[in-house]
């Protein structure tokens, strides 16, 4: 008898356990902190129609730990102004990308004038809309608000938001 009361309570602080270590990694993590990186620019078959960007920006001071943010838009010139005027689709990788820790977002650039350097400056929401690994399943949003220097190709910004994560 004193056997199957050992292995009870073993089996009830081994689910305690895994209960409380998936417990840490669901939840929100907010997402406050500056952004820095670069972006190149290709022209339409048309230069005056629009350019495809690629861009890449890390950053080592938010509650995420160190990432890298990849992104990919197109402005069409037509709509530059409008509200929501360049979609783009992107991947924002969490620590070592080698781990497979990455989560998914799509964002809708709008163009919001200058910054006080002169450079583009461009506030931009962003939706996540899933993951990898450990953020499988993400859920969130986040705005960055950046200064583009469309001739060096150097950006810098601040990003702010939450990610959902539902653990494991």
């Amino acid at each position: 008898m004193n056997n199957l009361k050992r292995i009870s309570l073993m089996t009830a602080i081994s689910l305690t356990v895994a209960l409380v270590s998936s417990a840490v990694e669901a939840g929100v993590i907010r997402i406050n902190g500056t952004i820095a990186g670069s972006e190149s620019l290709a022209p339409f078959p048309n230069p005056a129609e629009g350019i495809y960007v690629n861009g890449s920006v890390t950053s080592t001071d938010t509650a995420l730990g160190p990432f890298r943010l990849v992104y990919t838009l197109v402005v069409d010139f037509a709509f530059v102004g409008t509200q929501d005027s360049a979609p783009g689709g992107s991947r924002l990788i969490v620590g070592d990308p080698a781990n497979g820790d990455s989560i998914l977002v799509c964002f809708l650039g709008n163009n919001n004038g200058l910054c006080a350097n002169g450079d583009l400056r461009h506030v931009d929401p962003w939706t996540i809309i899933g993951g990898t690994g450990r953020y499988a399943g993400a859920k969130g949003s986040f705005t960055t608000d950046q200064c583009s220097n469309l001739v060096t190709g150097e950006t810098s910004g601040t990003i702010s938001g939450t990610i959902v994560v539902r653990g494991r």
